[in-house]
């Protein structure tokens, strides 16, 4: 296929209960650009990947089918998914996830197309629980199930800047449509946990400018005890999203954000200095908090400071 304007790509590992509706409802967008679908799939054992085989002897045009007998994991295969997107756009979803408008490519490109200003375009998305089991806990704690959409916990503008996205307010993973850059240098040097790296790869791609946001639901994440999210303690999502964000106080282009960065590791500690499962103050959590405590209160004076001295002198 010539001209692709967008990449589709799912990553899918035993999702023999879910892949079809996520296949369906790319394959289902009304869309006046030629699109690719890539399937790839990291070595399921249970039948996902004789679904995958069913759909590209129907749409081989369309589809693009990855089959792997290894499990090296998703950060491995999203590079090799970036590395074979063909379009001057890409987008992904899990294959737990899946979309519920089928207009909202065609949208998100046009906008796009029209204003080079905006690195990428994201909406809204509906959360549906699927019923945990009592004895996990820890997934129990992890549920998301008190929410109906994304938009209730997170604070999302128009015009989405890179502070709002440093300080966790978290983009649905299948609603970003964004540009096609280099971004080989991410994945050459990305060294952190599995957990949270849609959110560093975010935060790479927003480096190239804002975000346009739709407040539509158009796509929906699934919640549901067997999801990667679910089977790491919040404890290590947070430690690993503080070492991405200590991470980015070394970044050329994040280096104005240190006061939206420090705020958000000090908010980070907040969230692991209480456990709530033996309701104890974790001693070693605190003494970092303390310290990002009195880091933040120091930073932010001494850049008020700044600022009021560069009004008051006048300097440009």
């Amino acid at each position: 296929m010539n001209n692709i304007k967008i990449s589709i790509a799912i990553l899918s590992y035993n999702h023999e209960n879910f892949i079809e509706k996520a296949i369906n409802s790319v394959l289902s967008q009304k869309l006046s650009y030629n699109y690719e679908l890539l399937l790839y799939d990291d070595a399921s054992t249970d039948k996902t990947q004789e679904i995958l085989k069913n759909y590209y002897n129907k749409y081989p045009n369309i589809i693009k089918l990855f089959l792997f007998s290894e499990n090296k994991g998703p950060v491995f295969r999203a590079y090799q998914i970036y590395q074979n997107c063909k379009g001057d756009y890409i987008t992904w979803l899990d294959a737990d996830d899946y979309w519920i408008y089928n207009s909202k490519l065609q949208i998100q490109l046009d906008f796009l197309e029209k204003n080079k200003n905006y690195c990428g375009a994201f909406h809204d998305a509906f959360i549906k629980t699927i019923e945990y089991s009592n004895n996990n806990l820890q997934a129990k704690l992890q549920s998301l199930s008190k929410y109906r959409y994304y938009s209730q916990f997170n604070k999302y503008e128009e015009s989405y800047s890179p502070n709002l996205l440093i300080t966790r307010n978290i983009l649905p993973t299948a609603s970003l449509v964004f540009r096609n850059k280099d971004f080989h240098d991410f994945f050459k040097k990305f060294r952190f946990q599995i957990f949270s790296f849609s959110w560093a790869f975010q935060l790479e791609i927003i480096k190239h400018g804002n975000f346009k946001y739709f407040n539509r639901c158009w796509s929906v994440y699934l919640d549901h005890e067997n999801g990667l999210s679910k089977k790491y303690s919040n404890v290590k999502f947070t430690l690993n999203n503080i070492n991405i964000l200590k991470s980015l106080k070394k970044d050329k282009f994040y280096k104005n954000f240190k006061t939206d960065i420090n705020n958000c590791i000090l908010k980070e500690y907040e969230c692991i200095v209480y456990d709530k499962i033996t309701n104890k103050i974790v001693f070693k959590f605190m003494v970092n908090y303390l310290w990002f405590y009195l880091l933040t209160f120091l930073w932010t004076s001494l850049f008020y400071k700044y600022r009021w001295i560069k009004q008051t002198l006048k300097i440009k």
